[in-house]
């Protein structure tokens, strides 16, 4: 056989095709579990777009919130509540609340902040729930398509009468068996160390913010004296 024909009969198989044929031969299972890879990566997607910094805490609106002592100097909150009205940040809008001057006691500003805090976190935390969905899902749909496969199998053991098994539908199955098990477990463990990352930061952010606003309070009621509710605060 001539050289190059000899390298053409020995080429691999590009890898789309190796993994078109994977994924071929899993049956429906391998279809769900592809779907399930897609939602995946779509939460993951949707987390790290929630979870970006500049987005939750500015650089700007944590500066403006760690100078109410120079306002107090200034004699006037009013440029500084104007300033977080008009960001669309999560601390911006936590932050308003922190200097409105709209509760009569630093304690019931707290508690006001960290629930409006809560609800933000929740919002924050879209996509990571479906992620952990995913951590249960993906590994039962392997075990669904193993499950399947065997049964193919066991099946095939028995259709082959007095001439045996057909070793080649015996090998199919079992091959159809082994795939959906890997790909289920291809699709659990990076949702594993996606979601656990996910969760690690959203209890950084939580803690971050709820330390800014802690100070920001603080810092308000120390220099500033609120009159009644619904009243903008003065010195």
């Amino acid at each position: 056989m001539p050289v190059p024909a000899l390298l053409a009969a020995t080429e691999p198989a590009s890898g789309l095709q190796l993994v078109w044929d994977f994924l071929a031969t899993g049956g429906f299972v391998m279809g769900l579990l592809v779907l399930c890879s897609i939602s995946a990566i779509t939460a993951m997607i949707l987390a790290w777009l929630n979870l970006r910094e500049r987005l939750i805490f500015p650089n700007a609106v944590v500066t403006q919130l760690r100078s109410v002592p120079n306002y107090a100097a200034k004699g006037d909150i009013r440029p500084l509540q104007d300033f977080l009205q008009r960001d669309a940040s999560v601390l911006a809008r936590l932050g308003t609340m922190a200097v409105s001057g709209s509760y009569t006691s630093k304690q019931e500003c707290i508690d006001a902040c960290t629930s409006k805090a809560r609800e933000e976190i929740h919002h924050l935390e879209r996509g990571i729930p479906l992620l952990e969905v995913m951590v249960s899902v993906a590994p039962l749909l392997g075990l669904l398509g193993t499950t399947a496969g065997l049964v193919g199998m066991f099946t095939a053991f028995g259709a082959g009468g007095e001439g045996g098994p057909d070793t080649t539908a015996v090998a199919h199955e079992i091959g159809v068996a082994l795939r959906c098990t890997i790909a289920g477990l291809f699709v659990a463990v990076p949702c594993v160390l996606a979601h656990t990352y996910f969760t690690r930061r959203i209890d950084a952010i939580a803690v971050k913010v709820e330390g800014i606003l802690q100070e920001a309070i603080h810092q308000f009621f120390a220099h500033f004296e609120v009159k009644h509710v619904g009243e903008k605060a003065n010195l």
